[in-house]
Parts: structure tokens; C-alpha cells; sequence
């Protein structure tokens, strides 16, 4: 029997061997794609969002600079992954949403998903593990995103954030961590 800490170790690990290897193959896709591994993540987010974001919201959510974020979207919009229109609930605000079918392969397998191979090998994984068992990992998954830098500012389920930071430097902190 491991203790506590041998267990951690060796989780510690096998999350950053997990995240090498994902970075890299999101980096693969995203060649595929013609766009940088930044834009797919970013784009990737907006998904995720399930509704339209103004910039300054998709800002927050990757935690880029807003300067930044006006050039991913620029390169998105310019390779059709997203739109940018006029709010229809406040003719004021310009809105970002995902462009008409590039997103609906995403992550649901099929011949046209750049993850499909990802997929197939998750549902095969899966197989092997009951449902008790896999909602043990997914709370895990939920529990080490909360507790990343940044998760704060970070809604849970990826929905709209609250506010939208700036170019400035210096860092946010969240009322829970100012005391």
C-alpha cells in the first residue's frame, strides 16, 4: 500500500507526462488546422462557452492580455472559426461566436474531428472503469481546476466570466485571497 505522498508523487508524474503529451498533440492539431496551438485553445474555450463573448470575456477566460486576445481572434476570425457580429441584446457590444460548423466535429468523434483518435481512445479507457469509478476522476478533474492559478476569475463549466482583465501587470487577486 503507497502512502499519501508516494501516491501524490507519482500522480504529480503521470499529470505532467499527460500534459506534455497533450500539449503536444493539441500543437499537431492545431497545425492541421493552419492556426497555432494558442488560437486552438482559445477557440477551444469560446466552444466551451456554449453562447456568444465579448472579447474582453474571452480575455478572462484564456487569462491573455487583451491585446493578445484581439490578435487570436483576429487570426480565428480570418480562418473562419469565428464571427464577430453586434449583440442582439445591446446593439452597443460586439460579440464573438463560433462561426457556422467548425465546431461541431469538436471532440465528438467522426470523421471531420480533429480529436476523433483522442476519443475513440477515452471511450475504449473508459471501458474499463465503472461509473462510480470514473465520476471519482472526473470530480478530481473539477477539483484540480478549481485550484489552478487563475481559477478565480474562471467560471465553473467554462460559462461567461464576470469581468474582463487588462494589459496591466500587475496580478488580480480574488477576494478570498486578500483575506
Amino acid at each position: 500500500m503507497s502512502s499519501r505522498a508516494e501516491l501524490t508523487d507519482g500522480m504529480l508524474d503521470r499529470i505532467q507526462r499527460f500534459i506534455g503529451s497533450a500539449v503536444l498533440t493539441n500543437e499537431r492539431i492545431a497545425r492541421s488546422l493552419g492556426i497555432n496551438v494558442v488560437d486552438l485553445q482559445a477557440f477551444g474555450m469560446i466552444v466551451r462557452a456554449g453562447s456568444p463573448l465579448t472579447a474582453g470575456e474571452v480575455s478572462q477566460l484564456t487569462e491573455l492580455p487583451t491585446s493578445t486576445t484581439t490578435r487570436v481572434l483576429d487570426r480565428l476570425e480570418k480562418h473562419g472559426f469565428v464571427v464577430r457580429e453586434t449583440d442582439p441584446a445591446d446593439r452597443r457590444r460586439v460579440v464573438v461566436r463560433v462561426a457556422d460548423g467548425p465546431a461541431s466535429p469538436f471532440g465528438r468523434g467522426g470523421a471531420d474531428d480533429p480529436y476523433a483518435d483522442i476519443v475513440e481512445g477515452m471511450r475504449r479507457v473508459h471501458e474499463q472503469f465503472s461509473v462510480d469509478e470514473l465520476a471519482v476522476v472526473a470530480r478530481y478533474f473539477d477539483a484540480m481546476q478549481e485550484g489552478q492559478p487563475g481559477a478565480a476569475n474562471r467560471p465553473a463549466g467554462g460559462g461567461r466570466p464576470a469581468a474582463a482583465p487588462t494589459d496591466d501587470p500587475r496580478p488580480v487577486h480574488s477576494p478570498a485571497e486578500l483575506g
